[in-house]
C-alpha cells in the first residue's frame, strides 16, 4: 500500500503567533502522521494549548483511489478458489452523445437523398420518364421552376445547388 501525505503546521515559538513552520509525513492516517511529529516534538504531545495544524493534500485521494485498487486485487486473488462475485457497474447515459449520434445519421440520409438527386435525374434523361422515381424528381423540379416564374426559378435552381454542393463538399 502506498503511503499519504501530511503536513503538519507548528509554531515553534508561541510567543510569536505569525511564525509557523511545516513538516511534511508520510502515513497511513492522520493519527499516524500525528504520532510520527509527537515522537519528532514530544513537548506539544504534553502541551494542549500548542497550536498544531493537519493538512492533507488533494493528492492523497488518488493514493486512496490506487490503495483501494490494491486491496480489491488482493481480495480478489485470495478469494478465487472460495468464492466467486459478480458486480455490475452502471453506464453513465450522456445526452450529448445521443444528439451527436442522431445527427450524424440525419446528416448521412440527407446526403444520401441529395446524391440520389443527380443520378434520378440522369436516369430520367438516358431511359425516360418511367425510370424509377425519376419522373417524381423532374416534376418537383418543373413546379419549382413554374412557381418561381422562369428565369428566376432557374436562377433560383441554381443557387439551391451551389449550395448543396459547397454544404456536401465542406462536410
Amino acid at each position: 500500500m502506498k503511503l499519504k501525505t501530511y503536513n503538519i503546521t507548528y509554531r515553534p515559538d508561541e510567543s510569536n503567533r505569525y511564525k509557523t513552520k511545516t513538516i511534511t509525513y508520510q502515513a497511513n492516517s492522520i493519527k499516524e502522521a500525528e504520532a510520527l511529529f509527537h515522537a519528532e516534538h514530544p513537548e506539544y504531545k504534553t502541551n494542549k494549548q500548542h497550536y498544531l495544524e493537519i493538512h492533507s493534500p488533494l493528492s492523497n485521494y488518488a493514493i486512496d483511489d490506487e490503495n483501494e485498487k490494491i486491496a480489491e486485487i488482493q481480495t480478489d486473488n485470495t478469494n478465487t478458489t472460495t468464492t466467486t462475485s459478480t458486480t455490475t457497474t452502471m453506464k453513465k447515459f450522456n445526452i450529448l452523445n445521443t444528439f451527436k449520434i442522431v445527427n450524424e445519421y440525419v446528416y448521412h440520409i440527407t446526403m444520401l437523398i441529395i446524391g440520389l438527386i443527380p443520378l434520378l435525374l440522369l436516369g430520367v434523361v438516358l431511359f425516360g420518364d418511367n425510370f424509377f422515381l425519376g419522373n417524381v424528381v423532374v416534376f418537383n423540379i418543373q413546379n419549382i421552376l413554374d412557381s418561381m416564374g422562369g428565369f428566376v426559378g432557374v436562377v433560383t435552381l441554381i443557387l439551391i445547388v451551389t449550395v448543396f454542393h459547397k454544404f456536401y463538399k465542406n462536410n
